[in-house]
């Protein structure tokens, strides 16, 4: 991971001007991005990138606890095929992230969408780790985790309320620190839909 690179200008606007749209539900912290790359050695989710920048850590403290939003530049390396040619191409995408922390440490634990292949492993394996009383949740999210019992009594339960009606969702869980994402590019609404699960966590 890298630790600075200047932020577009318009990618800056977003983020301050979505910020706005929460001014006096939350208290707004600033952190210097060596705050953010800090947290984020922990998880394994931005190994697979070339490079990874991190802009506006933001701290949001709630009645009870606190959050932490990001937006992280990405660069990944794509091979593109002509007739003629093979070309190397870098792609950048700039993509907010939720950090949040939770009482115990549960090790590490990984939440992703369930696929059909997830569904025919787990028939005999039996690694998913479901939870009853939330069955949209487990229908659509695939879990597994270093130690199971941990994961199904510390999860936060909040956090899987949230997701119950929220797909597309990928979590990683490192110790009593959280990571989720969407994997996409930013957006007002994507950021609103983070901040507002961070608050959820957080009242």
């Amino acid at each position: 991971m890298t630790d600075y690179s200047a932020i577009n200008n318009s990618t800056e606007k977003l983020f301050e001007t979505t910020l706005q749209k929460i001014n006096g539900q939350l208290e707004v912290r600033r952190k210097d991005s060596s705050v953010g790359l800090k947290l984020l050695e922990r998880f394994d989710e931005l190994k697979k990138y070339n490079r990874v920048f991190v802009h506006k850590v933001t701290e949001l403290k709630g009645k009870s606890g606190s959050f932490i939003i990001l937006l992280v530049e990405k660069h990944v390396t794509i091979v593109e095929q002509s007739r003629s040619a093979r070309t190397e191409k870098e792609i950048e995408e700039v993509e907010p992230l939720l950090m949040f922390s939770i009482p115990h440490d549960i090790g590490k634990v990984y939440i992703r969408k369930e696929t059909l292949a997830d569904k025919i492993v787990d028939v005999f394996a039996k690694v998913d780790i479901d939870f009853s009383e939330y069955p949209n949740f487990s229908k659509n999210y695939y879990v597994v985790g270093e130690n199971p019992d941990h994961v199904k009594k510390y999860l936060p339960r909040i956090l899987l309320e949230s997701l119950e009606t929220i797909e597309d969702m990928t979590i990683e869980i490192s110790g009593n620190w959280g990571l989720l994402r969407s994997e996409k590019n930013l957006t007002e609404k994507l950021l609103l839909l983070l901040m507002s699960i961070g608050y959820k966590m957080s009242r």
